[in-house]
């Protein structure tokens, strides 16, 4: 009796002490998770954040300031200067083919012009007009679509005197001096107009002078 008596104390006290265990257990246990985390290891995941979030924008290739910001309009100054070149290059394809205007009479190195004769009864109604009609406008129109045109540049057309006037003396240099260069020298190295044909001398002359007198347009 006495042996099972000190059993049943044992266990009495073991159960008593149970509840004081299983109390101060979840405190020992929680206790680490608890503590707050220092200024220094809060500025540490600040700044492994912030590294992390800088490199997947650098790897997508977006435009970043030295601090890590995102440079504002990145992709839009990227599309807006690839849209600016593209306008730039047809731009200057536009204008390669563009002829300028022949110089002006006194210029230095264009082919001189015959003396404009007192009689000349030349203009661009009884003669002028017609010429072009006939040799030029064929390709020189601003009538005709670019594939019509034969090589023909943009914007050089002889249909009407004022599409005409700037390009006066590139009419005499082509259709007059270099026609007569090959008319001399078949082999010469000239590239008269229109390509099809030489102009025959007669209306060459009338083309020469109605020129020198500075193309008079109709009264």
């Amino acid at each position: 009796m006495g042996r099972l008596r000190d059993v049943g104390l044992v266990v009495i006290a073991a159960l008593a002490c149970d509840p004081v265990v299983r109390e101060a257990a979840p405190e020992a246990m929680a206790s680490p998770m608890a503590a707050p985390a220092t200024a220094a290891e809060k500025a540490a995941r600040k700044q492994a954040k912030a590294e992390k979030k800088k490199a997947g924008k650098i790897a997508r290739g977006e435009a970043m300031l030295p601090d890590g910001r995102k440079k504002a309009g990145g992709k839009q100054a990227k599309a807006k200067q690839a849209k600016q070149a593209k306008q730039e290059k047809a731009e200057q394809a536009k204008q390669a083919k563009v002829v300028p205007s022949s110089p002006s009479p006194t210029a230095p190195g264009g082919p001189p012009l015959p003396p404009c004769p007192p009689e000349n009864v030349l203009t661009w109604r009884s003669f002028g007009a017609g010429f072009l009609l006939t040799w030029c406008t064929g390709c020189h129109s601003s009538a005709l679509a670019e594939d019509a045109r034969q090589g023909a540049p943009q914007a050089v057309d002889f249909d009407t005197y004022a599409l005409y006037k700037p390009f006066e003396r590139l009419v005499y240099e082509r259709a007059v001096t270099e026609a007569h260069a090959i008319a001399v020298d078949p082999d010469a190295a000239a590239s008269p107009m229109p390509p099809a044909g030489l102009v025959p001398a007669a209306d060459r002359e009338r083309l020469a002078q109605w020129i020198a007198c500075g193309s008079p347009a109709p009264h």
